[in-house]
């Protein structure tokens, strides 16, 4: 827990102090950023330690693997399964504050599946990510750069209406918007920050991105099982 809480603590400075960022209007009437920035936190940690973890996971069973035989995909399913108590108990924190400050309502309890479906969408990148790792080991370098970079492209530590609607010619904030990774912290935030209910579109997307990347992530990896058993 300390370092969620020593992020949210950083860039609340930054962010509200320094830079002088205003949060949305909770659905209790306040603002308040350092629960703004806990609730996108909450499912970046979980989406990302997905993606990171899978490498490591299947990496730290090859001795192992050797000596005996076990499908590989059992270390990430029950590594996988213990990020998600990890992520539990972080989501359990951010509910308990909420409560303390009067912010929760009847779509909060959509939370608990929308990180679900969060976690579903970075395990199926993860499927692609550590086959990848396992025959080019600089793999997990290059997705390190990519996540640090995604993390401030989307608006976590920020609230999206600093954005420019146009910078170069380009619609810059209805980018971010579709973003993928930005669906399931608008998410988040609509049901436990907002106390909105999201919609039936947004559901739809959340469904649509991390099955459909699952899906294509798993038969992915399960079509080189056989040699991940012969390079690890």
């Amino acid at each position: 827990m300390l370092s969620p809480l020593s992020t949210i603590l950083v860039y609340s400075l930054v962010f509200s102090v320094f830079f002088r960022a205003a949060p949305p209007a909770a659905g209790n009437g306040s603002q308040n950023f350092a629960l703004f920035l806990f609730t996108g936190l909450v499912v970046w940690l979980f989406f990302a330690g997905m993606i990171n973890g899978s490498m490591g996971w299947l990496g730290a069973i090859g001795d192992l693997r050797r000596k005996v035989f076990f499908p590989p995909e059992t270390a990430i399913f029950g590594s996988a399964l213990a990020l998600a108590v990890q992520s539990a108990i972080e989501a359990a924190v951010l509910l308990i504050v909420m409560l303390l400050v009067g912010n929760i309502g009847v779509s909060t309890l959509a939370l608990p599946f929308i990180l679900a479906l969060a976690g579903i969408f970075g395990l199926g990148i993860g499927f692609f990510v550590c086959v990848l790792n396992t025959y080019y080991r600089d793999v997990q370098y290059l997705v390190g750069i990519i996540l640090n970079a995604l993390f401030f492209l989307v608006p976590i530590v920020y609230p999206i209406g600093i954005i420019p609607e146009q910078h170069w010619g380009l619609p810059i904030r209805k980018v971010v918007e579709w973003n993928p990774v930005n669906q399931f912290v608008a998410a988040a935030r609509e049901s436990a920050y907002l106390l909105q209910w999201p919609s039936l579109t947004r559901w739809g997307i959340l469904l649509l991105y991390s099955f459909a990347v699952f899906g294509l992530g798993w038969r992915f990896f399960a079509q080189r099982s056989m040699l991940l058993s012969e390079d690890m």
